[in-house]
């Protein structure tokens, strides 16, 4: 007997997620999926506290908590008070930043932008960009109320504050950056008067080949700026790990950010944004 076939219905259109949400649910999702240390455990259950004397660096989950999506920012100034970013431009700044911050940090931080690079810093700090006369970028965020601002320039011993700096190895100051925690070559390191070795009670090390996390403790004057007084300062070093730059010494964009807060539990989730949000990641490098 033949059977009469039913018409056939055209296909429903596709529900369209809404796009911040739908990056937001996918990158909380793939946080998630990799154990990222940025992402809090989503339940009430205090994580087990360690009694070792150990130095804290990022890659230790820093609080638990469900993870909020949505964070303030605050546009970065120029020494001159002015906007920051490239001279004689407009650059644009968002106000908000999605990204899996533990909800406990609620009104503790917020993103901090010149419009190219952004740190997460305690709220209600000010954000001021320098740039070094061989070009590379520095965000210093400190409190508003600092009758010194460490910026421009190096902070001085025990200045509260989160510092980032963003160089190549193009530049000497690029290079004296890297030299103490990765292997360049020797021409390289001649060139920025490298020193041979870490400074002395400097913690150091590598979480992947292309990052080192650093420890500054309290009256260590190490590497990190802000280090030397009573603040521990905590740090990251990005040099991506290419043939070109660690073989033959060819530019790469390297960064780092130091964490000196009166408040040091705040630094992991701080030093891990940055590890993830500004890694320098190459370009035509070739290997």
């Amino acid at each position: 007997m033949d059977r009469t076939t039913a018409p056939s219905r055209p296909p429903r259109p596709a529900l369209r997620p809404v796009a911040g949400v739908a990056a937001a649910v996918a990158l909380a999702a793939a946080l998630a999926g990799c154990g990222s240390d940025l992402l809090g455990p989503a339940t009430t259950t205090p994580a087990p506290t360690s009694t070792s004397t150990a130095s804290t660096t990022s890659t230790t989950a820093p609080l638990t908590g469900e993870v909020a999506v949505a964070w303030p920012v605050t546009a970065c100034q120029n020494g001159a008070g002015g906007p920051a970013g490239p001279q004689g431009t407009t650059t644009w700044k968002p106000s908000v930043i999605l990204a899996p911050i533990p909800t406990a940090l609620v009104g503790k931080v917020a993103f901090y932008s010149d419009g190219v690079h952004t740190v997460l810093a305690p709220t209600g700090w000010t954000c001021v960009e320098a740039t070094s006369p061989q070009g590379a970028t520095e965000l210093a965020v400190y409190p508003s109320q600092n009758p010194a601002p460490p910026a421009p320039g190096a902070p001085t011993p025990g200045t509260e504050g989160v510092y980032a700096s963003f160089d190549t190895t193009g530049h000497t100051s690029g290079v004296a950056l890297v030299c103490p925690f990765f292997t360049i070559p020797s021409w390289q390191a001649r060139s920025a008067s490298c020193p041979p070795g870490k400074p002395p009670g400097e913690q150091s090390t590598s979480a992947t080949p292309d990052i080192v996390a650093v420890t500054d403790p309290s009256g260590v004057a190490g590497s990190l700026p802000a280090s030397g007084g009573s603040l521990a300062v905590t740090g990251v070093v990005l040099f991506p790990q290419t043939t070109a730059a660690t073989s033959y010494g060819s530019p790469a964009a390297v960064a780092a950010e130091s964490c000196a807060l009166s408040d040091p539990t705040l630094c992991p989730t701080v030093l891990s944004d940055f590890e993830v949000r500004e890694f320098p990641v190459p370009v035509g490098t070739g290997g």
